[in-house]
């Protein structure tokens, strides 16, 4: 009986083992989107920078 407890622990510790991988996998994938998302909203942003500062150098002081 000691070895079927055991052996059912295992196969417990392993599927929530495979559920965490699982977790982690999927909040790899949103951190990487995030990022990417990041990175385009920086670029609109430096973007529209570049554009302000020219509308701002058209008036004299």
């Amino acid at each position: 009986m000691l070895i079927a407890t055991a052996s059912e622990e295992q196969s417990h510790v392993a599927r929530e083992v495979d559920r965490n991988l699982v977790n982690i996998q999927d909040l790899s994938t949103q951190t990487a989107a995030g990022a990417h998302q990041t990175s385009a909203s920086s670029q609109e942003l430096s973007r529209l920078a570049i554009s302000f500062n020219n509308l701002v150098g058209r008036f004299k002081v």
